[in-house]
């Protein structure tokens, strides 16, 4: 029987798989700095803090830490990763993103809670660090990724880690909706901290919520589809935050190779000017590797879902 923890986070990821679409769309074409972005999902997310009165629970000091991690290294994380996406391919920027994030959500949880998997899940788990692998390597031997790109990447799968299993340990501790709903404070306070620190971000999101006439940067359509993507984000967030709460942190993690596969998919198919916004390439080998890797995305999930 598949356990619904599983369907939850597939559906997550597909949500952010759009969410990354649009992201990388925006960062193209209407975002110059990287923490503007970071910084406005940090914000946006701060709508959840409106459930606040309808909370019962909330986290105990003991575990303030851990909710404190996972609301701060999110924040950061992006930042990270989105300096990451705007230098490099997405296809490849954010499978490796996420084989590090599964990698070192596994080794995280495994020292802090003790957390081991069945054999069958442990196949499943290294089946779809597979995926992604072939998804991020993609066939490119010469066209490797910016030092820059590559740093930063790097360093935002090492941040998302110590989010995602902060996360699960106060999880663990004290249920889901307190956890998260607090853990927002945190993330707004980061993001305003970011803008406060870094004058570039702080004017270009100033220019978005009150442009000038004469030096208008950010378009109607750039807001709308930020709208767009922020709204498919915090859906997907939510799904994949839940999913961790009710089941296996490493095992959501790696079920990341379902969005990648999934760009790969709409990049192929979305037509030229998706395909160049997303730098996606066509040749015959890229495909076959992909293709590959897709059939592998699909043989890990079953190996993860069914016992």
């Amino acid at each position: 029987m598949i356990q619904t923890w599983l369907w939850i986070a597939v559906m997550g990821h597909l949500f952010n798989a759009t969410a990354f679409i649009i992201d990388k769309t925006l960062l193209a074409t209407a975002f110059k700095h990287s923490s503007t972005y970071a910084a406005l999902i940090g914000l946006l997310s701060g709508i959840l803090i409106f459930a606040t009165p309808w909370i019962t629970h909330w986290p105990q000091i003991h575990t303030l830490l851990f909710v404190a991690l996972f609301g701060i290294a999110q924040v950061l994380a992006l930042w990270a990763f989105f300096t990451a996406l705007s230098r490099g391919e997405a296809s490849r920027v954010v499978p490796i993103v996420g084989v590090l994030v599964a990698l070192l959500t596994l080794i995280g949880t495994r020292i802090t809670l003790g957390e081991t998997l069945e054999p069958r899940r442990i196949m499943g788990f290294a089946v779809l660090v597979l995926a992604t692998a072939v998804l991020a390597w993609g066939g490119k031997v010469k066209d490797r990724l910016a030092p820059i790109a590559l740093g930063s990447a790097v360093f935002a799968a090492f941040l998302f880690a110590v989010s995602t299993v902060s996360g699960k340990i106060a999880f663990q501790q004290e249920g889901f909706f307190g956890v998260f709903v607090l853990s927002r404070y945190f993330t707004v306070s980061t993001a305003l901290l970011l803008l406060l620190l870094y004058k570039p971000g702080r004017t270009e999101l100033g220019q978005l919520f009150f442009p000038k006439r004469s030096k208008k940067i950010v378009s109607k359509k750039a807001v709308s589809l930020t709208i767009v993507a922020q709204v498919s984000g915090a859906i997907g967030f939510i799904f994949v935050n839940y999913a961790i709460s009710l089941g296996s942190a490493p095992l959501v993690q790696a079920l990341q190779s379902v969005q990648y596969g999934a760009i790969v998919l709409l990049a192929w198919f979305g037509g030229k000017k998706l395909q160049h916004i997303l730098k996606e390439q066509r040749t015959p080998l890229i495909v076959a590797l992909k293709s590959f890797a897709i059939i592998l995305v699909g043989t890990g999930l079953y190996l993860v879902s069914h016992l």
